[in-house]
């Protein structure tokens, strides 16, 4: 990145409006999980106004619960605790999660996404930091700030329900755009219909708070959201902090 570039803009915290207004920009659709942290590119006070606020924005949420890959990464370290609380707990104190990274598309080759990611990985208190992605250009943005990066494949139970969808003719390069994947399944022969109609029932028996959801716009922009597979997982493991270690609370049973 340019010193020009740098002597003119800023990183700075953020607040969720902030990052609503690139959204848009975004692979995922669905929202993004609690948040702890979030920062964004905006011009310095001289030059605040010469420069659309913000220009690039980073979201630090708390950790998904359970990632095969961190498992892997960690050696099992975080299934150490006996309860599910205690493993939850655990899993919170120690790791964050970037759930965004995103960088307006005006401002792309500009270096930004990699300077907003160095910066706010040195300002990360945390022995862990961790995402998932399914884009292989953001996984060298990850991999160059020392991220380590493992692969996912997709499970059997998704790649079946992908299956099912071209079965039916709905191309998965439409699935951003949800609308159109309900009106083709809408309008399905009685037939195919109900053969998709049981495929996304068993898909959906795999996300606890969903299983019961009805056919409805929403519940297909839901599977939609979950394709493609996040077959990258990455993990940085914080050079600042001491190594992370595990002390049994005095609830947990022996």
């Amino acid at each position: 990145m340019s010193d020009f570039v740098k002597n003119t803009l800023q990183i700075i915290p953020a607040t969720y409006p902030d990052y609503k207004l690139l959204a848009r920009y975004h692979y995922e659709k669905r929202p993004p999980g609690p948040t702890d942290q979030i920062y964004k590119i905006v011009g310095n006070p001289e030059y605040r106004d010469s420069f659309p606020d913000p220009m690039g924005v980073v979201l630090y949420s708390m950790p998904i619960a359970n990632l095969h890959g961190r498992t892997v990464a960690t050696t099992d370290f975080f299934r150490k605790p006996r309860t599910d609380i205690g493993k939850l707990r655990l899993v919170n104190q120690k790791i964050r999660y970037i759930s965004r990274l995103i960088v307006d598309p005006r401002f792309h080759r500009l270096g930004l996404a990699t300077w907003l990611l160095k910066d706010t990985l040195e300002r990360q208190t945390v022995p862990i930091v961790e995402t998932l992605t399914p884009v292989d250009f953001t996984n060298k943005i990850f991999q160059a700030q020392g991220f380590k990066l493992y692969h996912s494949p997709a499970p059997e139970w998704y790649n079946r329900f992908t299956t099912a969808l071209t079965k039916v003719k709905v191309k998965l390069e439409t699935i951003n755009c949800p609308p159109a994947v309900h009106f083709r399944l809408q309008h399905l022969a009685p037939r195919p219909r109900g053969f998709i109609e049981k495929e996304i029932l068993l898909f959906l028996q795999h996300f606890q708070h969903r299983k019961g959801m009805k056919n409805s716009p929403n519940r297909t922009a839901f599977f939609c959201s979950k394709i493609p597979y996040p077959q990258a997982y990455l993990i940085w493991f914080n050079p600042r902090v001491p190594p992370y270690d595990y002390t049994p609370e005095k609830t947990e049973p022996n």
